[in-house]
């Protein structure tokens, strides 16, 4: 589960570099993810973007993610089993929405439990509590990026380091180029993206994609939480035909994970 959010982590930030750095007719690029969970292992995840489109294969996965920013949808598709599911991004909100009252209710029974607890035990669940989620109304740490005067080559790539802090806490680290052109023609459409996607989180992060809008450049390498490494060790221009980001005839279509009431639909023409 602990991979499965970074790895989601991970996807947001490969996310907000694509849309950030997109020019001309399209782009595409990959990146060496390793570290953390992953241990010594490393896999190369690769990024396709044409206006309006992008898709995400992650290395090591059979799944692959198509966003679709013309049609404000989302599809995610196993392409091992041949199937697929899709989702809009107001289901998304509505669905994250679901997942804060269930986090908030979970809340609410583990302090009812903690009430049985020697004190000292207590408070010190209560503060590891704390430091992971959020109680219910309160007020994440608010994010900041703190720019900083390093600056290494990466990937060929003159960068610059600055640091996304939780409070006091740093959480990412981001070594930035302003090399790759055509980042601020994009910048429009890079902070709409984010404001849905962080709608979408229930908790404590809403000010991530707001806080890396404020790093000035491309992010070549990103140093996530515990441990684990993404750097970007190839960029290009290139267009990437419509079809790519379009679900395969022949896929069946399959409920979104967090949504087994619905009932499955017919394969796709």
């Amino acid at each position: 589960m602990k991979h499965r959010m970074v790895v989601r982590l991970l996807g947001l930030c490969l996310v907000w570099g694509l849309v950030a750095a997109a020019y001309g007719q399209g782009m595409y690029w990959e990146a060496k993810r390793s570290g953390g969970m992953m241990g010594d292992k490393a896999e190369t995840d690769k990024m396709y973007y044409m206006p309006g489109m992008f898709r995400m294969e992650v290395g090591g996965e059979v799944g692959v993610v198509i966003i679709r920013l013309d049609k404000q949808m989302m599809y995610n598709m196993d392409t091992k089993e041949k199937t697929y599911s899709e989702m809009t991004f107001a289901e998304l909100e509505k669905m994250s929405k679901k997942a804060g009252a269930k986090m908030d209710e979970a809340m609410s029974k583990m302090q009812k439990q903690l009430e049985g607890m020697p004190e000292e035990q207590r408070k010190m669940v209560e503060q590891m509590m704390k430091s992971k989620m959020p109680e219910k109304g309160q007020k994440s740490q608010p994010m900041n990026v703190a720019k900083t005067g390093e600056k290494q080559t990466i990937s060929g790539y003159a960068c610059t380091k600055y640091v996304v802090k939780e409070g006091d806490r740093d959480l990412i680290s981001v070594w930035a180029t302003k090399d790759v052109k055509g980042f601020d023609s994009m910048r429009k459409d890079m902070e709409g993206f984010q404001k849905r996607m962080a709608a979408m989180d229930p908790r404590g992060a809403q000010g991530l994609a707001t806080a890396m809008n404020t790093i000035d450049g491309f992010p070549i390498q990103t140093d996530m939480p515990g441990g684990m490494k993404q750097v970007v060790t190839k960029v290009e221009r290139r267009s990437t035909r419509d079809d790519a980001f379009e679900v395969p005839a022949g896929y069946k279509k399959v409920n979104p994970p967090m949504m087994p009431e619905e009932k499955e639909a017919p394969e796709t023409e």
